[in-house]
Parts: structure tokens; C-alpha cells; sequence
């Protein structure tokens, strides 16, 4: 959500995959970053009370969730007009196809979190709560030290909207890997061993409907001009994969349940992703100079010696554009097979996200998703156990 925030536009959003932010856009993220933690929790709040209340189910994305958000009389007592609402909302293609949301979807965080990046600036945040820092803590260091470390590291404020700590859920981070289990069906890399739980609904042929589906996609990708000869592409195979997906995907949201939970678990991933994505004040103090959030990781995951994941810059790459295509997909775009044909058309904006997808799923889950379209049109078993590089060098699962 932070970062819906500091980017102008919705084209500026789009656009953050190819090139770095402009100068009004890390203006915008200096500024986030040095906002009070009470500002910081109203736009917070101001971002969950302007989420769509369509006509659809609750827990659909044009209508999240039920629950109230805090009154405006409490919310007006900030002041959030400075930043623009119409930065919440992604939309692909015009409106023609059109998956929007006023946050991420949880995937987005799944992916991000998969870089180790929150275990990284947890361990950054905790040498500074140490007094462990040999760094200049110039105010906008110290700033940002402070709210990271209140918004993230601390139990939320009892009265906020998407608190989420009680005494039956006392581990944040053990809360984040069941949800991540529930909606996915799998952990985080380097976590499959953490004593979380497990829920007995949770979606565990997600990672097969989505291969099934990018699959297909690819062999429209790959045979789309063919006027002549066989024609493969089956729009109606990848209809039925987004249907299924989509359906999974509103059961385990339950009417809105987990919404908050995904609300608040985006935008902690996305304040993260956007500390990294320019010479951040963080960033600065530590004498880091480089050119990419992957690379800025790297380093800084170095100084703090807790290991980042080697394929980050892929999973930097994916994780965006998974949030367009999972959102679109649970709103049922794709359930229609006079809509499927955008996924791999070339004049389609979906089809280069799907290439992008499609690229960067296959080099971090180790499963070529253009294997089909190259050796056989048949069903093929899927790989077990394969997986990302952990920070160990070892595998882990992604998918």
C-alpha cells in the first residue's frame, strides 16, 4: 500500500518494474518515511475506509471486506490529503480488463517476503534497538528507524482496523506463515519446519492450477499467429484453470476474513520493497550505492549478516505483476473464454505481463513453464521439491 502512496500515478506504478522512480516519487517516499507513526497508521487507515464496496461478494476484490474501518471524525484528525487516492486503484488495459484493488494482493507479500527481506531489516532493526548501529543516525535514519520498528515490530494499536495480535495469536510472523500455507498451499523458502498452523481448508493444489494455467497460456503466446496448420491454444482449459482459482482463492477468503491480514501484511512488504527501491535514507546511511533493490538487499543483507535469497531479482520482478494477474483472476475476468484470448495477445497488456510471469516463475521455481508449448501439447506430471535457492544455496520451495 506505502507504495501506492509514493508513486504519482497509476502509470508510474506501472512502469516501477522498467524503470527506477523519478525524483517526485522518491520526494513522496522521503516524506512517507518521515511521517510521525501516528500519520503513518491514518493512512493506513484512510487506504482501508476507501476500499470498493461494489455489488459482489464480500472478500471479492471490488469488495474486500465488511469490517468498519475507524470513524472519519477519528481519521480527519490527520491530515492525508496530500497524497492522491487514485494511486490505490491498478487497472490493465483501460477498463477493459480490469483487475483492480485498493492494496496488493497477498502474493505480492508471499513473493517479497520470499527475498528474506524481512528477516534481513528485522535484524537491521534489531541492532539498532541494541545500540549496535556503527552509523551516523542522522533524523531521517532515525525516523525511519522508528516507525520500521513501531509499525512492524511491535503489537499493532489495540483500536486499529487490522490489528491482528491477541493472546491466541501471538506470533505475527507465525500468523503471516498460516495465512501464506492457506492461501497457497506452501511456506516460505527456508520455513517449511516452523511450527505454524496448517489449516485444514487450505488451498493445496493452488500451485497446479496456476502452472496449468501459465502453461496454457504460453502455447497461446507461442501460437497466436498461426493461420495455417495446428493451433493449439485451448481457451476454454485456461477458463476452467482461472475459474478454479478464482473459486479457491474466495473460499479461503471467507467473506472478507482474512482481508485484514492481507491488508496489513502487504503493506508492511511494500514498505520494505520501497525502502529498496532508491538510496533510501537506510540505505544511504550504510554507505550503499547500488543500482537495483535486489542488489541494495544484497548489500545490506551482507552488513547484517542474515542471508538474502539469490534469485531476488526475479522475485523483485514477479511479485507486481502477480498481484495484477491473481486479482484479475479472482474477479473472474478470465471465467469468461471471450476474455482469455487477452492473456496472450500481443496487443494485450495482460499478455507482457504474462510473459514477464511467465519468464521469472520459471527461474525461481525451477519448473519451465514454456516446456509444454516446446515438447508436447499432452498433460505433463508436475516436479516435487524443486525450488529457489535459500540463502544456504540449498533449495526451497516457492510454489
Amino acid at each position: 500500500m506505502f507504495r501506492r502512496i509514493a508513486y504519482t500515478t497509476d502509470n508510474s506504478f506501472t512502469n516501477a518494474l522498467i524503470s527506477d522512480p523519478s525524483q517526485a516519487i522518491i520526494d513522496r517516499a522521503d516524506r512517507l518515511f518521515n511521517l510521525h507513526p501516528s500519520e503513518l497508521y491514518a493512512l493506513l487507515e484512510s487506504a482501508w475506509s476507501f476500499r470498493v464496496r461494489g455489488n459482489f461478494p464480500s472478500g471479492h476484490p471490488e469488495n474486500k471486506t465488511a469490517l468498519r474501518g475507524l470513524p472519519d471524525s477519528i481519521t480527519a484528525l490527520f491530515d492525508t490529503s496530500w497524497f492522491n487516492n487514485s494511486t490505490f486503484v491498478t487497472q490493465v488495459n483501460g477498463g477493459d480488463c480490469t483487475g483492480h484493488s485498493l492494496w496488493d494482493h497477498l502474493i505480492y507479500a508471499y513473493v517479497i517476503e520470499s527475498t528474506q527481506v524481512y528477516k534481513v531489516f528485522r535484524k537491521l532493526v534489531e541492532n539498532y534497538a541494541k545500540g549496535d548501529f556503527e552509523i551516523n543516525l542522522t533524523p531521517e535514519v532515525l525516523q525511519w528507524l522508528h516507525n520500521t520498528e513501531t509499525l512492524w515490530f511491535a503489537d499493532p494499536p489495540v483500536l486499529s482496523s487490522f490489528n491482528m495480535v491477541s493472546h491466541l495469536r501471538s506470533d505475527m510472523y507465525l500468523t503471516r506463515c498460516g495465512l501464506y500455507y492457506r492461501f497457497f498451499g506452501f511456506p516460505l523458502p527456508g520455513d517449511e519446519q516452523l511450527p505454524y498452523y496448517k489449516a485444514k481448508s487450505s488451498h493445496l493444489n493452488y500451485r497446479r492450477s496456476f502452472e496449468r494455467f501459465a502453461e496454457e497460456v504460453w502455447i497461446g503466446v507461442e501460437n497466436e499467429v498461426n493461420t495455417t496448420g495446428r493451433r493449439p491454444i485451448d481457451d476454454a482449459a485456461i477458463a476452467f484453470s482461472a475459474y478454479e482459482m478464482q473459486k479457491n482463492f474466495l473460499s479461503q477468503r471467507n467473506n472478507g476474513d482474512i482481508t485484514k491480514q492481507e491488508f496489513f501484511f502487504v503493506s508492511m512488504m511494500a514498505w520494505f520493497h520501497l525502502s529498496l527501491e532508491y538510496n533510501s535514507p537506510i540505505v544511504r546511511a550504510f554507505g550503499i550505492n547500488e543500482q537495483s533493490p535486489a542488489q541494495r538487499l544484497f548489500a545490506l543483507a551482507n552488513i547484517v549478516g542474515v542471508p538474502a535469497n539469490g534469485l531476488s531479482e526475479n522475485l523483485f520482478r514477479l511479485a507486481d505483476n502477480m498481484s495484477i494477474l491473481l486479482t484479475m483472476i479472482e474477479s473472474g475476468i478470465f471465467n469468461d473464454e471471450a476474455n482469455v484470448p487477452q492473456l496472450y495477445s500481443n496487443t494485450s497488456p495482460i499478455s507482457a505481463v504474462m510473459k514477464q510471469i511467465i519468464f521469472n516463475y520459471s527461474h525461481v521455481s525451477g519448473n519451465n513453464l514454456k516446456a509444454r508449448a516446446v515438447k508436447t501439447y499432452e498433460s505433463m506430471p508436475l516436479p516435487k521439491g524443486n525450488g529457489i535457492a535459500a540463502g544456504n544455496g540449498q533449495p526451497a520451495l516457492l510454489s
